[in-house]
């Protein structure tokens, strides 16, 4: 939410920069005046349904990290990650732990301990199996061995007994989870044996040569060979050459913890992911994950070769808005807690949040936050009874409890005027105490304005710790006013989730929005503010957030007129851009909400009218007592961003703080970001890993494409990405505009890095721009088609086109031509142009799936949707009973593979599941020509493609420059853009009969 809804970039920044005014229009007082009015306490939603309590108050251990339980006793076991494992009587008032193994003891090179499983007959085997790793660069670092229980009570290991059962290398993200499955079969979990970035370093996510990144799958009872176990014969890959005939699923990142459910016999696990989101699977046998091809829904690694099997999405996935590293849970089956029976109860290491998640039979889960902790979860664990236990790394074990805490949400602020920031809402004047600010570096925010307010409560302070962090007391506010100029008002604060009709009056400036963060429990919590249209308040605006349609006074519009969306954003959306992980760079513990980011000198180090004058904003602060910190060297010489609009600055200061602002909040080491750049502006640039370097992320049909190609913006997916609407476009969010100054800025900057290609992109734009002013209408759309012919040419007509005004002929003839063109990469740099409300309604925003999946359906009127309908178009790829073209996969028994949910999410999102057979290439010729297709035939003289139109191209090997996998699939994402939700709900009921 908050200042979250502009892009990644903005935010960040805005906030955290600053401080200000206790009245804007009133002199601030060299003595500090304390702020004492303010009413903002806790949070405005009810309670979650539970909470924890210790579960054995009188049990204290170290470092926990499983817990089970042993057929045929009455005792819980639980090891702790330095090598001790420990028993007890499951029994809430047992006051004593017994020791059941030292492995340190044993094997005095062991790292941690990761898994513990009792063999199902434990009773008559007394078989205990255990997965450690060793320390050091160990090809067989990570094991699992398995030690027999001594009789007598307490229990006891035999240490003598220790038995090898199998390896595999150590390195980080080892798994080690272990579970038997109701097969009676022993599944371990691994993960790809590498650090958290750069991704995937051994590329074994998608490797099933080796066991790194898989659940395998062994029989402990019967040995092979010189193999302690012998491979069941169904494994999914026992007859494929090359593979580990071991491996069950594979394609994981850090899987951290498994557990069947012991009703079903279903397999979940949950997923550490990389920048962006963490994952949640119900494993099926064969079952690709992924990684590193992808992080859940992300691209990581599109350009790796797959694995055998198709990548399937995540069961359930939380964006590192909502979680950081997730823990896998059990489903519960106890009789403690009847509500949750048949919940897939997992929780967050992180955040300490915990959740239940119930899945339809079409593999819809719906999740809901059944309670907010301050645990470091580590681990779940389940007794006889199904009852179930939480681990905290901190050594306690904890149970969930019905939470009978009282709501006190209706005391929350629901009105800016209730907040005590303000004297007089309507006018903006501060409290006593609360101090305007301002900063450098303006992020860009779709043509809106800010205004900046900042409080820290009583006589706290502020300080900056070593990383250069600004650290604020609990109580603190920081607030942001947001207007936008010449706005047609009129139930702009309509809180309902349906377009509000816009009156035809006028306002030059309209306030939209304040946006707040408020720290407590030693976290930032965002909240916004919808102003009425009066503009004399603002009310609270619910978590989910609301959209609204805006039409705004802009000479450069067609019309005079600018339609746009505005986003009044989610609460969890504010993280998204104020992201946690950035302003820690270490882990934090306890619920994570938002930063402050990019508070810095460098965005305060500039003066402020504090009322008597411009002065130095910083000086006033510590001046005023508000902030206790020593610098190192005077402010005057401290670095400050540039202002990216003034165009009397240094062109390279302003293009690097512009990415700083608008990019770096998620493009930095552990941020988020799924290139691997570095846009914050004390990076280098040559070490920003961005001149001529790459994409990872697609290229767009640029051909040569680099992230930043040195002389040539349209070589360079940077610019092309900051000039587009759309997928792919950045900022990824909060921004629904093109900024045009900003591509300006970085068009001019690109241009003049040193490379020696400047004069050649100014012959090409000074030629195109005589060619479109010097023809007749009738030429000029023949030159307008041949420049949209390849992305390349199209971004630079859609550069030139922006210098157009919006009623030139020009303009309006490029407009009326690319608006609906075939080429979606071409499409997207001109919807810019395009009034909002014929733009395309992307499907993200649009679709309601479970709204679709419970219509009343009918297979048969499905049928004529796929093999009639020229909006569907289906058969012109597909084949069902041989009736159809094959440029997709045949679709004949397609309801036996899907359920009807995941087919909706495979037609909504095709570049997520594509089969290895038909992902497609885009192949560069050494002649400058871009094919893209299916890749028929690949031999040392000839590459065979198929493009989207059924066509062969046979192109010989000696003339293919580059032939690169790619991350979208042939099937284009808007296909049901044209549909109505009964057409798409029966094709579905259509395809899933199909079996």
């Amino acid at each position: 939410m908050m200042f979250a809804r502009r892009s990644s970039l903005f935010i960040a920044l805005a906030v955290c920069h600053g401080l200000v005014a206790a009245n804007d229009s009133t002199s601030v007082s060299v003595k500090r005046v304390p702020w004492t009015t303010s009413r903002i306490i806790g949070v405005p939603d009810p309670p979650p349904p539970y909470k924890v309590e210790p579960a054995f108050p009188k049990l204290q251990f170290s470092k926990l990290v499983c817990i089970t339980n042993a057929p045929g006793t009455q005792r819980l076991f639980v090891a702790e990650q330095g090598g001790k494992i420990l028993s007890f009587v499951n029994d809430a008032n047992c006051e004593q732990s017994d020791l059941f193994a030292d492995v340190k003891a044993a094997q005095l090179k062991l790292g941690s301990i990761y898994g513990l499983a009792f063999h199902p007959k434990f009773e008559q085997n007394r078989f205990v199996f255990v997965c450690y790793t060793v320390s050091g660069d160990n090809p067989a670092g990570t094991r699992v061995v398995r030690f027999t229980m001594n009789a007598g009570e307490p229990p006891r290991i035999d240490p003598s007994s220790e038995q090898l059962v199998i390896t595999w290398p150590g390195g980080g993200h080892n798994g080690g989870c272990l579970k038997f499955g109701h097969d009676g079969y022993l599944y371990v979990s691994t993960g790809d044996g590498a650090g958290p970035s750069p991704p995937d370093t051994k590329l074994s996510g998608q490797d099933v040569t080796n066991l790194l990144s898989t659940v395998f799958r062994i029989d402990v009872d019967h040995a092979d060979g010189d193999k302690a176990y012998r491979v069941p014969a169904d494994n999914p890959f026992v007859d494929l050459d090359g593979a580990r005939p071991e491996i069950w699923a594979y394609g994981f990142r850090n899987p951290w913890k498994m557990s069947f459910d012991r009703q079903t016999g279903d397999l979940w696990l949950g997923d550490v992911g990389w920048e962006l989101w963490e994952m949640i699977y119900r494993v099926e046998r064969g079952g690709n994950y992924g990684w590193s091809i992808r992080e859940g829904r992300q691209s990581v690694l599109p350009e790796q070769p797959p694995g055998p099997t198709p990548i399937s999405p995540p069961t359930i996935d939380h964006p590192h808005s909502e979680a950081g590293s997730i823990t896998g849970g059990f489903v519960y089956r106890g009789s403690r807690l009847d509500a949750l029976d048949g919940v897939y109860v997992y929780g967050d290491y992180q955040s300490g949040i915990i959740w239940g998640a119930r899945v339809d039979e079409d593999g819809v889960a719906e999740t809901e936050e059944l309670a907010r902790t301050s645990l470091q979860l580590t681990g779940f664990g389940e007794d006889h009874a199904g009852e179930l236990y939480l681990l905290d790394h901190r050594g306690q074990i904890y149970q969930l409890s019905e939470n009978m805490t009282a709501a006190k949400s209706e005391d929350f602020p629901r009105k800016l005027s209730d907040t005590g920031l303000f004297v007089l809402v309507e006018q903006q004047t501060p409290a006593p105490g609360v101090l305007s600010y301002s900063i450098n570096a303006e992020h860009w925010a779709d043509f809106t304005t800010s205004k900046r307010w900042l409080a820290v409560p009583g006589d706290g302070q502020i300080t900056i710790n070593d990383k250069g962090t600004w650290q604020f007391p609990d109580g603190s506010v920081i607030a942001k006013t947001v207007s936008l100029d010449n706005v047609q008002v009129g139930q702009v604060s309509n809180l309902s989730s349906k377009p509000g009709r816009v009156e035809n009056r006028s306002h030059e400036e309209v306030r939209l929005e304040t946006q707040i963060l408020h720290r407590e429990d030693g976290s930032w919590r965002p909240y916004t503010y919808v102003w009425n249209d009066g503009q004399t308040d603002a009310e609270l605006v619910d978590a989910q957030g609301f959209t609204r349609e805006l039409k705004v006074r802009d000479e450069h519009a067609p019309g005079g007129v600018r339609e746009q969306s505005y986003r009044f954003a989610a609460r969890n959306e504010c993280s998204l851009c104020h992201n946690p992980w950035v302003e820690a760079r270490t882990t934090i513990f306890g619920l994570q909400s938002a930063s402050l980011l990019g508070v810095h000198v460098n965005q305060l180090n500039r003066n402020h009218d504090f009322g008597n004058g411009s002065t130095d904003q910083i000086q006033h602060l510590l001046d005023w007592g508000l902030l206790d910190a020593k610098f190192a060297k005077p402010l005057a010489e401290a670095k400050r961003l540039a202002d990216p609009y003034d165009t009397s600055a240094d062109l390279n200061d302003r293009a690097r703080s512009y990415l700083h602002v608008n990019c770096s909040q998620c493009h930095q080491f552990n941020a988020g970001g799924a290139a691997t750049i570095a846009l914050s502006h004390d990076v280098k640039l040559e070490d920003a890993q961005m001149l001529d370097v790459r994409p990872t992320q697609g290229t767009f049909r640029i051909s040569n494409a680099k992230i930043i190609k040195p002389g040539d913006p349209y070589g360079s997916v940077l610019f092309y990405r900051i000039s587009k609407l759309g997928g792919g476009r950045m900022p990824r969010l909060g921004s629904g505009e093109v900024d045009g100054r900003g591509t300006r800025l970085l068009h001019d900057w690109i241009a003049r890095l040193p490379a020696g290609g400047q004069a050649a992109v100014a012959a090409e734009e000074v030629r195109a721009q005589i060619e479109l002013r010097n023809n007749s209408p009738g030429k000029r759309a023949a030159i307008i088609e041949r420049l949209t012919s390849s992305t390349r040419d199209a971004l630079l007509l859609s550069h030139l086109t922006s210098r157009f005004d919006a009623d030139d002929d020009i303009h309006k003839q490029v407009v009326g031509i690319t608006k609906d063109h075939a080429a979606v990469e071409v499409r997207d740099l001109f919807e810019q142009f395009v009034p909002a409300s014929q733009r395309t309604k992307r499907l993200g925003a649009v679709v309601n799936q479970a709204e679709i999946l419970n219509l009343e359906a009918n297979a048969a009127r499905g049928k004529n949707v796929f093999f009639n309908s020229s909006t569907a178009a289906c058969k012109n790829c597909h084949r069902i009973d041989r009736t159809g073209k094959e440029l997709g996969p045949d679709l004949d028994a397609i309801g036996k593979k899907y359920r009807k949910g995941e087919l909706l999410q495979q037609v909504l999102d095709p570049s997520k599941f594509m089969e290895p057979k038909y992902v497609p290439y885009v192949l560069e010729t050494a002649f400058g020509r871009i094919l893209t297709g299916l890749v028929l035939k690949k031999t040392d003289e000839e590459v065979v493609l198929q493009d989207a139109k059924n066509e062969l191209h046979t192109i010989p090997a000696n003339e293919v420059e580059l032939l690169v996998r790619q991350q979208k699939s042939l099937m284009p994402e808007l296909l049901l853009r044209d549909m109505t939700r009964q057409e798409v709900a029966d094709l579905l009921a259509y395809l899933s009969s199909l079996k």
